[in-house]
């Protein structure tokens, strides 16, 4: 841990991280694979393909491609999306610790943002069903945004840019492997929140990698 680092931002990300709904997003991309005949484990979706890109989840795994051809893909992730909805209304909640950790980090002075592979829409409907929204007014940045997926750590410095913060000001924390890969290759001090598979570790050896299994670890960080 840097003692010695002034941290003036916290970057989360969203799903998994700040709101419990990436088990409902795995389990949303089951049903929705099923639905066109594609049969796929959940713990397959979950370790190879938690926190990738939507669009190529569904053009890697569905086989016939006339599935996905006129329009069919944006289809298909239409459907995901209405069986995302319908999970978070029934089963959505806020990580443990989130509004202790945030409202410690506002009355800090330290500045929090989301930076998430989701969409706009996805994330105002978690952030209000959960009671966060409040909390990121006019500072979450969505992939979509800047045309960048985590693991490209062009996200996180566009996030950085927005934000006007550099990378010695900045924490990042997610709970996915390729968003670990996306905040130690923009250079910035990065959280690998790994509550949901403690036993997992990322491929990044890095001075600038930790990880943590409470989010209320982050506090340590500041």
């Amino acid at each position: 841990m840097n003692k010695k680092k002034t941290v003036k931002y916290v970057i989360f990300d969203c799903d998994g991280t700040l709101i419990d709904s990436e088990r409902w997003c795995i389990q949303a991309q089951v049903d929705t694979l099923k639905s066109v005949g594609v049969e796929v484990e959940y713990e397959c979706l979950k370790n190879h393909y938690q926190g990738i890109k939507i669009h190529h989840i569904f053009s890697s795994l569905v086989s016939n491609k006339l599935l996905l051809s006129d329009g069919g893909l944006d289809r298909l992730i239409a459907r995901y999306r209405m069986r995302c909805n319908q999970l978070f209304i029934d089963h959505l909640t806020p990580i443990e610790g989130v509004n202790k950790v945030l409202d410690t980090l506002i009355s800090n002075q330290i500045e929090v943002c989301i930076a998430s592979n989701g969409p706009h829409e996805k994330m105002n409907t978690t952030l209000q069903l959960t009671g966060l929204q409040h909390y990121f007014e006019g500072r979450i940045f969505s992939a979509f945004d800047a045309n960048k997926w985590k693991p490209d750590p062009l996200f996180i410095e566009y996030v950085m840019d927005k934000m006007q913060a550099t990378a010695d000001e900045c924490l990042f924390v997610d709970d996915s492997l390729v968003g670990v890969a996306a905040g130690v290759g923009a250079g910035v001090t990065t959280l690998y929140f790994a509550h949901a598979d403690p036993d997992s570790e990322p491929a990044e050896r890095s001075h600038l990698l930790h990880k943590i299994h409470h989010l209320t670890d982050v506090l340590k960080f500041v």
